[in-house]
């Protein structure tokens, strides 16, 4: 007797068959995961202390070796995973489990958008009918790509970046032409994405910002994405604002009051300057703003400029005078006791703090960010088993015009080595490196398909929904190569652009029998 019958006979069903399936499978790699950081992202460690110490509450600005910079560049995934790690899991724990449901989410995503839009566009639902070995093929390498999946379960950004990127575009595209409208809920979701995006790599943000607002100025004439060009910008906006330095500047300053006492010094004859520090032996060298300034423990500061014969000496609260100030210069610690031209003073010190806030015009962080492409990429290239050797460039030289040349003169290079290296050969120094080169194959291959089918049919199928991914891809591709300094780092970042390479397959497959369907229509009718 049957228990159950699971028949898989519509798309709905596959679909979500295949769901299941990538939720088991994260299931059980999550528990098969090693207790230590993974050689193939060994950045686990360095996330999983940042998500640590943001649950504890300590200051971002503190964290060891990179500051405040991680944190701000990691919100969407360091806060969920600091949630995890306060309920009970390890810090390393913390950032697969958040990863890992930022990657099986990522799945429900698309298949959503797949099953709305073959309820809104009949030609793609008609290439996943006559195309059902095809579709799913692309959508099980999409889910189950080894890279892909890997990137997807390791507590790195790869896989919150990729989600909040291709969440970006999804409601763009259920604006513009799924719905057609600017609803509520969608323009909140969008620019939500574009935030959220920023947060987990700021320079895939402004990739995906400078991308958005170029594919909508081109598209000015339709109303819903005129609407679209303030939301975008304001996305940009908070989403940049949320990763500027914002850090807070602690200082200790020491100031020399000088002490009254019962007997009044002589002044009519002036001596030679003289300095004598006397350190307090009952005081310790302390930074809190609440220290006590006495100079012993019995005793007591007074507002009063006079004192009885047995009191103890007291700061004396008159203004800051040249000589207090030429004391001040040799206080070390507050309660400390100095003297100088026969008086003496007593130290106290005085906390100040100024919050930097490195917020700049959107335009010079753009700037900013593109001036830093040669010194990151050098600095990627330190330490690293496959560093990409940077090509010579005979416009080099200091100038800002100078630098930008280089980088497109590099560009035909540095965006080849991103996309198809490290390859068979020279290039396959570790298991590792032996694994993206594998993988490599089907990149080469699949663009070579594209590229040969482009020409051939001279045209792409839905082109008008791919125009923003296209524009994405390109403009990442060109960036990263610039950017990258090694092939590991590379191969790892390159995730980000596997569903538009899906997507051209897709459509150069859709628009090839398209033109073979031409062919045929227009051979039988020459026939009759």
């Amino acid at each position: 007797m049957k228990l159950f019958s699971l028949r898989l006979t519509t798309l709905k069903s596959k679909l979500y068959a295949i769901v299941f399936a990538s939720f088991v499978v994260r299931v059980v790699a999550f528990f098969m995961l090693p207790n230590t950081p993974s050689s193939l992202g060994p950045d686990e460690g360095t996330y999983g202390a940042a998500a640590n110490w943001t649950a504890l509450g300590k200051p971002a600005a503190e964290f060891p070796a990179f500051g405040a910079a991680l944190y701000q560049s990691g919100r969407s995934l360091l806060l969920p995973a600091a949630l995890f790690n306060k309920i009970g899991l390890n810090p390393l724990n913390s950032v697969r489990l958040t990863a890992t449901i930022y990657g099986f989410l990522l799945v429900c995503l698309i298949v959503t958008i797949i099953l709305k839009t073959t309820l809104k566009h009949i030609k793609f639902a008609e290439f996943i009918d006559q195309n059902p070995g095809i579709f799913f093929s692309l959508f099980l390498i999409f889910v189950l790509l080894p890279s892909q999946f890997v990137w997807s379960i390791l507590g790195l950004r790869e896989s919150a970046t990729q989600f909040w990127t291709i969440s970006s575009f999804s409601l763009l595209f259920l604006i513009l032409h799924l719905n057609k409208k600017a609803s509520l809920l969608a323009t909140c979701g969008f620019i939500f994405s574009i935030i959220l995006t920023f947060s987990a790599r700021p320079q895939v943000g402004w990739v995906l910002g400078v991308t958005l607002l170029l594919y909508l100025l081109v598209r000015i004439r339709n109303r819903i994405a005129r609407l679209l060009i303030p939301i975008t910008a304001l996305g940009i906006f908070f989403g940049y604002t949320a990763t500027v330095g914002l850090s807070i500047e602690v200082s200790e300053t020491y100031e020399a009051k000088r002490e009254s006492t019962t007997s009044v010094p002589p002044t009519s004859v002036a001596s030679p300057s003289k300095v004598i520090v006397q350190p307090s032996k009952s005081r310790k060298p302390t930074a809190s703003p609440t220290a006590s300034p006495t100079a012993s423990p019995t005793a007591s500061p007074t507002a009063s400029p006079t004192a009885s014969p047995t009191a103890s000496p007291t700061a004396s609260p008159i203004s800051t005078t040249g000589d207090e100030q030429n004391a001040s210069k040799l206080c070390n610690f507050n309660g400390q006791r100095v003297e100088l031209n026969d008086i003496n003073y007593l130290c106290e010190s005085r906390i100040e703090k100024k919050t930097i806030v490195d917020l700049k015009n959107p335009g010079s962080a753009v700037i900013d960010q593109a001036d830093a492409i040669p010194v990151k990429h050098e600095g990627n290239k330190v330490g690293a088993a496959s560093a990409i050797k940077t090509q010579d460039c005979p416009l080099a030289g200091n100038s800002r015009l100078e630098t930008y040349s280089c980088i497109a003169y590099r560009a035909p290079y540095t965006t080849f080595v991103f996309l198809f290296r490290p390859m068979f050969g020279a290039d396959v120094k570790s298991s590792s490196s032996l694994f993206a080169a594998v993988e490599n194959v089907f990149w080469l291959t699949a663009s070579l398909f594209v590229i040969v089918m482009l020409i051939r049919n001279r045209r792409l199928a839905f082109f008008s929904a791919l125009v923003p991914s296209l524009i994405f891809f390109s403009i990442y591709s060109v960036g990263a190569g610039a950017y990258e300094g090694n092939m590991g780092t590379a191969f790892r970042h390159k995730s980000l652009i596997l569903w538009v390479v899906l997507l051209l397959l897709a459509s150069t497959i859709v628009a090839t029998q398209q033109r073979k369907a031409e062919r045929d229509g227009i051979s039988g009718s020459s026939q009759e």
